[in-house]
């Protein structure tokens, strides 16, 4: 098998049409993250946000989604995010990754972003993936 690497190359994106409520709701119970931000527009209001967002470990693990969608066998090193902004729940979500370097053909690092369906970052990060070849 060979993978095919280059430094600017962007993998598909993946979008998620909708994070609800009940996606929501089951990562809480299954994270034992019950935070009533992300439960309660009561809430969520009093914490000065217009409603219950989506937790950032369930947007996190979407880059590994995508990640494993590219390359299913590959081995994720490192995976870095930083939340830039609050998505609401009920809003879609776009993840994307760039490749920004290759250390071999056995090595790459990638850029990742996550986007809401303004097409505003609500996330940012970066992955150091490696391929048994």
């Amino acid at each position: 098998m060979s993978i095919q690497l280059r430094i600017g190359d962007n993998l598909e994106p993946l979008l998620l049409h909708s994070i609800g409520a009940d996606q929501v709701k089951r990562y809480a119970e299954a994270a034992r993250d019950r935070n009533p931000i992300h439960l309660s527009s009561a809430a969520a209001e009093a914490a000065g946000l217009d409603g219950p967002v989506v937790h950032g470990m369930l947007i996190m693990g979407q880059f590994e989604r995508l990640l494993r969608g590219w390359q299913p066998d590959c081995t994720i090193a490192t995976l870095t995010t930083q939340f830039l902004r609050p998505m609401p729940v009920g809003d879609s979500l776009e993840v994307g990754a760039r490749i920004v370097s290759i250390a071999s053909q056995q090595s790459c690092t990638l850029r990742l972003t996550a986007r809401n369906s303004a097409g505003q970052l609500i996330a940012i990060g970066e992955a150091t993936v490696g391929f048994v070849l």
